[in-house]
C-alpha cells in the first residue's frame, strides 16, 4: 500500500481514525453486495476502496445527535408529589 496515498487520504478526511472508519464501512458495504464504484485492479478490494476515497466517490458523514425523546415515545413522565 502506498504510504503517500494513505497520508494524503488521512489529511483529506481529517485523520487516520476517520480514514480507517471510512474504509471499514465501505468494505462492509461491498462484502454485503454493493458493487465497487471503480474497477478493481486486483482481488484486493482495499485498493479499490482507497481509489474510491481518492477520487472523492465516498465520504464519511457525521451522525446527527439523536432527537430528544418525547413522552409519546415511551419516556416515563415524572411527577412531583
Amino acid at each position: 500500500m502506498d504510504e503517500a496515498l494513505t497520508d494524503r487520504l488521512a489529511r483529506k478526511v481529517n485523520g487516520r481514525f476517520k480514514l480507517a472508519t471510512l474504509i471499514m464501512k465501505r468494505l462492509i458495504e461491498i462484502n454485503r453486495g454493493s458493487q465497487p464504484m471503480v474497477e478493481p485492479e486486483t482481488e484486493n478490494l482495499l485498493t479499490a476502496v482507497l481509489r474510491e476515497a481518492d477520487l472523492d466517490l465516498i465520504r464519511l458523514i457525521s451522525r446527527l445527535p439523536a432527537p430528544e425523546p418525547t413522552p409519546e415515545q415511551g419516556e416515563p413522565i415524572s411527577q412531583d408529589d
